[in-house]
């Protein structure tokens, strides 16, 4: 029993040298008025993002060298009901471009979308819930740029999903 007991917390102990505590997404959202384009890029910790995910879509294991379909529309599904962008209480329509691993554990997420060309975009409200509902101390960091100048970084935590600024 003692040696079941010492294998157990030598196997616990190691494992959790492993596992990553921050419990984060990171990203980077480009508003180009010129253009009107948005671009969002988005970071997430694979662990984490994809045993979410699996869980409340059940699928296979996700292939991030070749995604397909099943778990790009899972991504841009998830994405879209937690992440929405608003420019002057007009809201930003996203669609997902890429999917792909940057980093042992961790992959990056492209959405695009086509700013109102007769807008003015002086205030924008961001909403940023994502994996809220799956950890307790989950955080979200958002930097964002206007026209290539960097604006503003948004915080995101459970009792702040939303931020609004005027630039």
């Amino acid at each position: 029993m003692k040696n079941i007991l010492l294998a157990f917390l030598v196997l616990f102990g190691v494992s959790n040298l492993w596992a990553h505590t921050i419990k984060m997404t990171t990203g980077k959202l480009e508003l180009n008025t010129q253009n009107k384009t948005c671009k969002l890029t988005l970071n997430f910790f694979i662990d984490d993002f994809e045993s979410e995910l699996i869980k409340m879509y059940p699928q296979p294991p996700f292939d991030y060298k070749v995604p397909n379909t099943q778990m790009q529309e899972t991504i841009e599904s998830y994405v879209l009901n937690n992440v929405s962008i608003e420019l002057n209480q007009v809201l930003v329509n996203l669609s997902i471009t890429s999917i792909y691993k940057t980093e042992d554990n961790v992959c990056q997420v492209i959405f695009n979308g086509q700013l109102n060309e007769h807008q003015e975009y002086d205030i924008v409200t961001v909403k940023n819930t994502l994996l809220f509902s799956s950890f307790d101390k989950q955080s979200n960091i958002l930097h964002v740029y206007v026209d290539g100048e960097k604006k503003q970084i948004f915080r995101f935590f459970a009792g702040v999903p939303v931020r609004t600024e005027r630039f």
